[in-house]
């Protein structure tokens, strides 16, 4: 197996280069051949500056630093040297600055992490329909975010495009395991006319055990890719540990931290509450816009019979989840029957 450990940085790793293989099984390298270091790739260079000749240096990153401390102590290194050892009328300037770039790149970035967290704080309300209910996935969202950065410190990542990246991806899905978690207390609220401590104690019996499967299979999902080899294996490793550490965050969240908010904030709706104020003209036209339309209600239930009643239909509907029904079928119709 051909195993690619990367680009080579050390003196030592170029001089263990193998040149040839004797028929004795012996190996030649090439510090055998030659002595190896590090220094300029070609003499033959002019550099200028403002059309003035000049003595140009360029910096490279070791595999691994963090290029903003790198640069950032550079620069302080230049100016101390230039208050202590440069010779009067000496002067330097910096004509590449790839910081700029970084922080620039960065900055978009945090942009976008704010503007995710609200699009997903605006969008959960829209379908909760209540304050109280949005409040609770929306606290989830900073709770993962920073025990993910604590984690982060741990393992010695930086605050990079992909970590960033890997964090605004993690806000959409880490309030998935709190909107099952409020859905489910609702619906025992709702259905068995339940106080809120009860409710959740009664669902959280209920779905955890699937709170915990989604949880594993969404984290199996990038764990795999921290443990490839060579560029790529380096590129996403700390994307894939970022994205997997708040997922694994969510989950624990769902499991203690959501649960208590819902016995703590959630309050039973009596039958026929309407709301007041603009929520209340609003969220009920909201809710009409998203549900079918009549026309295709009739439509769906016309053809589940045909579905249910065809060879891959009777396999897809003969064995219906407990308490499953037709989706979207009026309740005043009843369930076709399923045939052979």
């Amino acid at each position: 197996m051909l195993r690619y450990t990367g680009k080579l940085f050390r003196p030592e790793q170029y001089e263990n280069v193998v040149i040839r293989a004797n028929a004795d099984g012996s190996v030649l390298r090439l510090k055998d051949v030659a002595d190896v270091k590090f220094d300029v790739q070609t003499y033959r260079m002019l550099s200028k500056s403002d059309g003035r000749p000049s003595a140009a240096i360029m910096l490279k990153q070791l595999p691994g630093s963090n290029a903003s401390e790198v640069i950032e102590k550079v620069k302080a290194r230049m100016v101390e040297l230039k208050a202590t050892s440069f010779p009067p009328g000496m002067d330097y300037n910096i004509s590449y600055d790839v910081s700029r770039f970084l922080d620039a790149s960065i900055h978009e970035v945090l942009r976008t992490l704010v503007e995710a967290f609200l699009l997903v704080f605006v969008i959960v309300f829209l379908f909760l329909q209540d304050w109280r209910s949005t409040l609770i996935p929306a606290l989830a969202v900073p709770v993962a975010l920073i025990g993910t950065l604590f984690f982060m410190q741990m393992l010695g990542f930086s605050i990079n495009l992909l970590t960033l990246f890997a964090l605004v991806l993690a806000i959409g899905i880490v309030v998935d395991n709190a909107i099952v978690v409020v859905e489910a207390v609702h619906a025992k609220m709702h259905e068995e006319h339940l106080s809120a401590m009860d409710a959740t104690l009664k669902a959280m019996g209920e779905i955890s055990g699937a709170i915990v499967a989604i949880t594993l299979v969404m984290a199996a999902v990038f764990i795999p890719v921290s443990f490839m080899d060579g560029p790529v294996g380096v590129f996403y490793r700390q994307f894939s540990l970022t994205l997997a550490i708040a997922i694994v965050i969510s989950g624990v969240n769902a499991l203690t931290l959501t649960p208590a908010l819902c016995a703590l904030l959630l309050k039973p709706v009596a039958e026929g509450e309407e709301r007041k104020g603009l929520l209340g003209a609003f969220l009920p036209a909201s809710t009409a816009a998203m549900s079918p339309s009549p026309t295709a209600t009739s439509a769906w239930c016309a053809l589940w019979p045909r579905a249910a009643s065809s060879r891959w239909g009777c396999w897809c509907f003969s064995s219906p989840l407990p308490g499953a029904s037709a989706p979207f079928c009026p309740p005043a119709l009843s369930r076709p029957k399923i045939r052979a």
